[in-house]
């Protein structure tokens, strides 16, 4: 289903919109998005990177991740809010931190990706398969 999604930081600064079908939603329970995020997991909902547009100035930190690809993740310069991210092996496509949107009432994992990292204190919904690693991602019908 295709969606209309926005959302904004923290603050009001930066504000984005995209009209996609998503093609991949997850929780990630990797080390580096729980640091991004300050939380157990990150709620992710990724995109065809040209569906994205965004008002507002943003900053980005790149990094190396443990598979070797290059992360980067934007943010509010102002109020530090993580908004979106890239992965260099998969450049076609966007993530949209879950958190910012707008109205998510329609989010719903398809994975627990990096499930073995997880919180042992992280609930989980034993409906959404876990996977080890970051799966190739596959369009839900």
């Amino acid at each position: 289903m295709t969606h209309t999604i926005t959302g904004s930081c923290l603050c009001g600064q930066v504000t984005y919109k995209a009209h996609a079908k998503p093609v991949f939603a997850a929780h990630c329970h990797c080390n580096d998005c729980r640091k991004n995020t300050g939380s157990g997991y990150a709620a992710l909902v990724f995109v065809p990177i040209e569906s994205l547009t965004w008002q507002g100035e943003t900053r980005s930190y790149s990094h190396q991740a443990d598979s070797g690809n290059l992360m980067t993740k934007h943010f509010c310069p102002q109020c530090g809010s993580p908004l979106f991210g890239t992965n260099s092996a998969r450049n076609d496509r966007i993530h949209i931190k879950v958190g910012t949107m707008d109205d998510a009432s329609w989010f719903q994992p398809w994975y627990n990706v990096f499930a073995s990292r997880r919180l042992a204190c992280t609930p989980i919904n034993s409906e959404v398969p876990d996977a080890h690693t970051m799966p190739q991602p596959k369009p839900k019908t």
